[in-house]
């Protein structure tokens, strides 16, 4: 006789071994797998601590390569993998040199530039030995002069086999190539970061219409590329949309039209969209839900440092949205004890996990320093205690 299918996704009954693919697979589309799926997010500085060497080894010589680090370190805690290391918007087209200009025992100091007909264009990132990079001094430093370089750059961006590395990660985790929101790729480029970037929008109007309407051809072509390539998702990356730096006109403005040109395609394509949008993030969830295809959202910040009730969302989202979070990373992961952790990870599950569609994760990316013991217990909670129930009834 035929197990019984649940309205949400396959029930777990069809399965008679479920690997950390299916499991996450099955939450994204809403539905209720063996158990709840467990995605810490250490997708940078803990692979890196954990394998021993200066950042610089692993972020600039890829010596190991970040996305090989952080597949031991799904390894190691055996929890569920979450593959997001090929990024459309921050490819790396060839002609790229680079130069190392300071070194000292704390930090390296990376030139890198590119040659374009309109110009030289370059940026300076600094390597510090125990943190992740970052720029010193961006692509853009005057719009009317870099931007054109950095059109013509992204231009010659080649994407037909951007998800050559999906066997990385096989079965032990989901695949998926990222794509920035405007915010997202606008920072990433803009000598200033989030500060300037805003002060652009009131300061450079026009120019800026400019940079929207290229980036979102951008965007359609590269969606359309991956989607070719059948990842498992789209990540929309969208940090720096976080209501916690920009504002709801903004996002409304700039980054929601490059959220329905990929969700809409992503629909289309039969693929998830995936959107992570940290900080202060509640009033997205809700634009999303009425506004765009997107199918999961995370990572949910709890306050302080966000603004979303977990079971709130629940109610009045969880029957479009799989919902991914919303472990608090600084005060619970980072700071708390293992039994602080396993409190608040039931607490998640017990707000989010009726009727499926739910994955249990950190707020948003864990520190460098968390604990491993901290994150054994997050994933040894979802193994033993996030088991998914029938949607709760309304009284």
């Amino acid at each position: 006789m035929r197990a019984k299918e649940t309205t949400q996704g396959v029930s777990p009954q069809l399965h008679k071994q479920w690997t950390s693919r299916d499991r996450i697979l099955t939450a994204m589309r809403r539905g209720m797998p063996d158990r709840v799926p467990v995605i810490p997010d250490i997708s940078n500085m803990v692979p890196a601590r954990r394998t021993g060497k200066p950042f610089w080894e692993i972020y600039l010589y890829e010596n190991p390569a970040l996305d090989d680090a952080y597949v031991e370190a799904v390894n190691y805690y055996g929890m569920d993998g979450w593959y997001i290391y090929d990024n459309a918007t921050m490819i790396e087209s060839s002609g790229w040199k680079k130069k190392e200009i300071h070194r000292d025992e704390d930090e390296l100091h990376v030139r890198r530039w590119i040659e374009t007909p309109l110009g030289e264009l370059e940026e300076i990132i600094c390597y510090p030995r125990n943190d992740p990079p970052w720029s010193m001094s961006e692509m853009v430093k005057d719009i009317a002069v870099d931007f054109p370089k950095l059109k013509w750059v992204m231009e010659q961006n080649s994407l037909t086999d951007i998800a050559k590395n999906r066997g990385k990660i096989g079965d032990r985790g989901v695949y998926g190539v990222a794509i920035e929101t405007f915010m997202g790729f606008w920072v990433w480029a803009r000598e200033g970061g989030s500060t300037q970037a805003i002060r652009d929008f009131f300061e450079q109007p026009e120019r800026m219409q400019e940079v929207k309407e290229f980036y979102l051809a951008y965007v359609e072509r590269a969606a359309k590329e991956i989607l070719a390539q059948r990842p498992d998702e789209i990540l929309i990356a969208g940090s720096s949309s976080s209501l916690s730096l920009s504002s709801p006109r903004i996002y409304r403005e700039f980054d929601l039209p490059v959220i329905k040109i990929i969700s809409s395609l992503c629909k289309d394509a039969g693929v998830i969209c995936h959107q992570h949008t940290c900080g202060r993030s509640r009033q997205i969830v809700e634009i999303n839900y009425h506004e765009t295809d997107v199918m999961v959202m995370e990572p949910l910040e709890r306050p302080p440092g966000g603004d979303v009730n977990l079971a709130e969302v629940k109610k009045m989202f969880g029957d479009k949205f799989c919902l991914k979070g919303n472990v608090n990373t600084f005060e619970t992961m980072l700071n708390g004890t293992p039994q602080d952790v396993e409190r608040e990870a039931r607490a998640c599950i017990d707000a989010a996990a009726a009727g499926g569609g739910f994955i249990l994760a950190t707020g948003d990316q864990c520190g460098r320093d968390t604990p491993d013991e901290n994150l054994f217990a997050l994933i040894e909670v979802a193994k033993s205690y996030g088991r998914y129930s029938e949607p709760r009834k309304e009284n």
